[in-house]
């Protein structure tokens, strides 16, 4: 069975991650906004200018500045900022308590979401390029949200070789908790050997219907 906290430390990193780019992007336009202020903005100078040379008395100034709306719009441009703002906060907090939450050996993070090999870096979920592919012979290949191969026969003593060549971080856990591979971003691998015959089954934590097994034979 899937361990809810590492599948909730996964899907609150892509949540952050999430929040993390909309915050930005909010920021910025607000931030635009502000610096080129705009037509209106421009209208209420020369309206202020007109006032204070004396062209318009205090009530005409009054009527044509609620008619250009001089108080509303600056408002609904800071709430965007204000969101933007919540937003990357927000991802902040997520981001640490999915750090905290996560078990020994999972290598998540921020360096793990926008590094190499991250969901947003190269190699990553939002990243240019794809993951290294698996070699043959004793690797296993995670890709489409699945082990390929789904079934892998070794002998005692050999060393099997995990490559996420998907597009989504997983993970290699073994269904009795003896091994766990911790967190794997696109690109990333994990290795183990194997010294005592028998069947190994395993599953990745964040798609538990994802499965694998080793079998290992001689003595």
């Amino acid at each position: 069975m899937m361990t809810w906290g590492v599948g909730l430390g996964g899907w609150l990193w892509m949540l952050a991650g999430l929040a993390l780019v909309v915050g930005v992007v909010l920021v910025v336009v607000w931030a635009i906004q502000r610096a080129g202020g705009g037509g209106e903005d421009d209208a209420n100078a020369a309206l202020r200018g007109r006032f204070a040379r004396g062209e318009v008395d205090a009530a005409q100034f009054e009527e044509m500045r609620r008619v250009l709306g001089s108080t509303e719009r600056p408002r609904g441009r800071d709430r965007v900022g204000l969101i933007g703002f919540l937003l990357i906060v927000g991802a902040l907090v997520a981001g640490i308590v999915a750090g905290a939450g996560g078990p020994a050996g999972w290598n998540g993070g921020w360096g793990g979401m926008i590094g190499p090999g991250g969901m947003m870096g190269p190699g990553g979920m939002m990243g240019p390029w794809a993951g290294p592919t698996a070699p043959a012979g004793t690797s296993i290949r995670m890709a489409g949200s699945r082990f390929e191969p789904a079934t892998l026969t070794i002998r005692v003593g050999e060393t099997i070789r995990w490559f996420n060549d998907d597009a989504l971080p997983h993970t290699v856990s073994a269904i009795d908790g003896a091994w766990e591979s911790g967190n794997l971003a696109p690109g990333q691998a994990f290795e183990r050997r194997f010294d005592t015959a028998g069947s190994y089954p395993y599953l990745c934590r964040y798609h538990p219907g994802m499965t694998g097994t080793i079998e290992v034979t001689g003595s």
